[in-house]
Formats: structure tokens, C-alpha cells, sequence
């Protein structure tokens, strides 16, 4: 059985069994501090659903269309398909996407910009973004699974690209995953390292992944006394060859 709990002024009725809860066109929710456990229903935002500091719990797929979800603050958990035909405004909150209600991929259609961002699983569930959409991480990234049954990270069209931008300084935590067809060049480095530091497998075509972010800059004054030595005679020799061949040219005209 669907409860949802109410939340400031409003209070919703519970739904015995509902597979889809619809916020309808024109229609404007509010969880306040409140929470929603869909009990694995779908939920179909058309008019506006704001989350503020709430939780939307237990959903199985979540459609944005064409409608507006407010992220707020709070916490929005679902299973199965992420779609956003309509318009997400992530403001400071998170999208978290696990295991649960019989669900074994995770879609993501529809371009959308998240504030937090998790995937995990304990299973080996596919988080599968459309072929040419575009998933942007302001403030977060967690990606999981266990190494045995990792999360896989396949796009809806093998050989097709999706992209991944996380936003410079973004916090990431990458472990357990085996990722295909995904370019993050836009944006920061993803799981700067080789794979094995992330108990992960790069299968191909990822662009901005599982390489150095930042290659380490040695100071000078940490360098051993002969490779000083050596550096300093490099460049008296060069400079001293460059003014010899000025000084040539010079003589010559």
C-alpha cells in the first residue's frame, strides 16, 4: 500500500496499490518536510512537484513531463527510469538511484543538470543514459558497485556516446563499475587513476576517464643536488649557444 504522509498544508490521500501517482497539469505539490513513500509506484510529475526539504521515496520510475520537479533541499529515491521531458531544477538537492522494486536498468533519458547524483547497487543494475543525452554533476558524483557485479554504465545504443560533465571541483566517489560509450571531456576528470585504483573496468570508448587529471609538478628546490647541478649547466650551455648564434648572425650582416 502507497501512503504518502502530509507534508506543511497539504496532506495526500494514500493510494491502495497505485502503479502510477500523477501530479497533474497545473497542479502544484509540496512535501515541506515531509515525505512521499510511492511503495513503488511510478511517479508522472505534469504540473509542479517541489521536494523542498522532504524525501520522495521507494518510486520505480520517475517522468518530468511536462512538468517541473523543484529539487530543494531534499532527496529524491528511485529504482528504475529517470526521465525528464519537462524541466528539473536540482537547487541544492540529490537524486539517488539503488536497487529495489524488481528493477535491473535504470535509464536516463532526457538531458538533466543534478546538484548530487548517486547510482549504486549490490547487484550489477545497468545505468543506462540515452545515446546522445547529456547528464550534468554540480556538486556530486557517487557511482557503485560491488567489483564482483559492478555497475555497468551503458548508453541505449552500443558505439554511441552519452555525456557525463562534472563540473570542476565537483566531490566524486567512483568504486565498482565497468563503464562503455561515456565522453566526460566537457567537464572534469572521472576517476582520475587507472581502473584497478577504482575496482573498476574501462570496456572502451570513454573519453576523460581513468586518466591523470593533473600530472605532479616537482619543485625545483626538491630536486637532488647533482640533478641541480645538472639542470643549471643545461642552461648555461643553452644560453650560451643562443648567444653565440646571435652574435653570429649579427657578425654576418
Amino acid at each position: 500500500m502507497a501512503a504518502i504522509a502530509c507534508a506543511a498544508a497539504l496532506c495526500l490521500p494514500s493510494l491502495a496499490q497505485a502503479q502510477t501517482i500523477t501530479i497533474a497539469n497545473g497542479a502544484q505539490w509540496s512535501l515541506g518536510a515531509g515525505s512521499l513513500n510511492a511503495d513503488c509506484a511510478d511517479l508522472l510529475v505534469a504540473g509542479t512537484l517541489s521536494i523542498d526539504s522532504g524525501s520522495a521515496n521507494e518510486i520505480r520510475d520517475v517522468t518530468i513531463n511536462p512538468g517541473v520537479i523543484n529539487g530543494g533541499s531534499g532527496t529524491i529515491n528511485l529504482s528504475g527510469n529517470w526521465t525528464n521531458l519537462g524541466t528539473f531544477n536540482a537547487q541544492s538537492g540529490a537524486v539517488q538511484i539503488t536497487d529495489g522494486c524488481s528493477t535491473t536498468v535504470s535509464q536516463l533519458v532526457g538531458d538533466t543538470t543534478f546538484n548530487q547524483f548517486s547510482a549504486s547497487t549490490n547487484s550489477g543494475k545497468e545505468l543506462q543514459p540515452a545515446a546522445g543525452s547529456q547528464q550534468a554533476f554540480n556538486a556530486g558524483l557517487s557511482l557503485s558497485g560491488p567489483a564482483s557485479d559492478p555497475l555497468l554504465i551503458r548508453t541505449s545504443a552500443a558505439g554511441s556516446t552519452a555525456e557525463f560533465v562534472l563540473s570542476p571541483g565537483a566531490a566524486q566517489s567512483i568504486s565498482g563499475v565497468d563503464v562503455q560509450d561515456i565522453d566526460a571531456s566537457a567537464g572534469d576528470v572521472i576517476a582520475p587513476g587507472p581502473p584497478a585504483r577504482f575496482d573498476s573496468v574501462d570496456s572502451g570508448n570513454n573519453t576523460n576517464w581513468f586518466i591523470s587529471a593533473i600530472q605532479e609538478i616537482v619543485p625545483v628546490d626538491t630536486l637532488p643536488a647533482p640533478l641541480l647541478a645538472l639542470l643549471a649547466a643545461l642552461i648555461l650551455l643553452f644560453g650560451t649557444r643562443a648567444r653565440l648564434l646571435t652574435s653570429d648572425r649579427l657578425n654576418r650582416t
